[in-house]
């Protein structure tokens, strides 16, 4: 059983390896410098997730982020029971003089079962507050790949 086990995981790991399977390794802190709309709550989240050590290569250029809220369905009384949040933010990355990336960065999140008026607005607040987190990730993602070409 012993020799059945690690035979396992010789043929398994050798496998893995042979796939291209491997742990990243270009963990690269990011740095940019934000311009456009710089005290937004968009790009409060986003600065949160800088390395402010580093020297910043690039220029993010941050628009105002629209906020679309959407009931999806209804109650036989008639009452919304829940939304679809979307989210969008405009951004441009610029290296030097260079435009690499002009795109809306979006997200989208339903809430159910809103009743009470005080809580639609704070679940509200709050999946608001998720998406630009979602997008800010995004944005990281693709900042990331960038500063690696």
């Amino acid at each position: 059983m012993l020799k059945t086990n690690l035979l396992s995981i010789v043929i398994i790991s050798g496998l893995l390896s042979a796939c291209g399977f491997h742990v990243p390794k270009n963990n690269t802190a990011v740095n940019a410098s934000i311009t456009g709309d710089v005290n937004s709550a968009f790009a409060s989240e986003f600065k949160k997730h800088l390395d402010v050590n580093s020297a910043p290569s690039l220029r993010v250029n941050i628009g105002a982020e629209v906020q679309n809220t959407r009931s999806t369905a209804y109650k036989n009384n008639g009452d919304t029971s829940s939304y679809m949040l979307t989210l969008s933010v405009p951004i441009k990355v610029i290296r030097g003089q260079e435009l690499l990336l002009s795109k809306n960065l979006t997200a989208t999140t339903t809430l159910k079962e809103m009743e009470l008026s005080q809580a639609n607005t704070l679940q509200t607040t709050h999946g608001f507050a998720q998406l630009r987190k979602t997008v800010a990730s995004k944005l990281l993602r693709i900042l990331t790949q960038l500063n690696a070409n």
